[in-house]
């Protein structure tokens, strides 16, 4: 039978191992969690990240050693960087820092991340990141 018995994710937090948190569970998907934290748009966040669920989804380490050096991609697939720090606001996940393809480094909102897995992909075009 396909699927996950036991009690639905929805609506539990997730956090990393120290606390820094990415959102809550807004829906469930087989190889992902959709997470939304109601100010943002969706995020896609791959359970491979997943280390084991209590009364939150708790991921495997601290989001800056679990995305480092992850590629990061914007909507139209074209290649931005690569992770190399996070930004937190509070015990909130806030941003991304990228390291673009010429050494710069370049600040992510979190709302502008479609989706973690095998690599970050934006929701916005790579031309808009250097503005403003």
């Amino acid at each position: 039978m396909a699927g996950r018995k036991g009690r639905s994710l929805i609506g539990l937090p997730v956090v990393d191992s120290n606390g820094i948190e990415l959102g809550y569970v807004s829906a469930e998907q087989d190889n992902v969690l959709v997470i939304g934290d109601g100010s943002t748009g969706l995020l896609k966040l791959g359970r491979r990240y997943v280390e084991r669920i209590e009364d939150k989804v708790l991921l495997k380490g601290p989001v800056v050693q679990i995305f480092f050096g992850l590629n990061v991609v914007d909507n139209e697939g074209e290649f931005i960087g690569v992770v190399k720090d996070t930004v937190e606001a509070g015990d909130l996940l806030d941003s991304l820092i990228i390291e673009d393809e010429s050494g710069e480094l370049v600040t992510v909102l979190l709302e502008d991340v479609r989706s973690i897995d095998e690599w970050v992909e934006l929701s916005v075009s790579g031309d808009s990141l250097g503005e403003g």
